[in-house]
């Protein structure tokens, strides 16, 4: 399945290198945008959750959702969309 995972991280001087090395962890990923990422991972949205929660402060902000399957659109790099459709190919798409 594909997950988006989009983040706001709240502290002044806040470390990203936890949170980018958890989601390296994924079998696939790409950062789309500053605070947004694209992961291919066969676990839940929930287990994401977890492990994201677990190296960002409480005050951060997460969202995940999964979006295997889904039309598209928008105004990204022309890498993440082939990498969203090497990993997810659906037919609506814009770059």
């Amino acid at each position: 399945m594909i997950l988006s995972i989009s983040y706001d991280l709240n502290k002044d001087g806040q470390n990203y290198t936890d949170l980018y090395d958890t989601i390296k962890t994924a079998p696939g990923y790409i950062r789309a945008m500053d605070s947004y990422w694209f992961i291919s991972s066969a676990e839940s949205v929930k287990t994401w959750s977890d492990r994201l929660l677990a190296v960002i402060d409480k005050n951060d902000n997460l969202f995940i959702v999964d979006i295997t399957g889904q039309s598209r659109q928008g105004w990204i790099g022309k890498d993440v969309w082939e990498w969203l459709k090497k990993h997810d190919p659906v037919t609506s798409h814009t770059y």
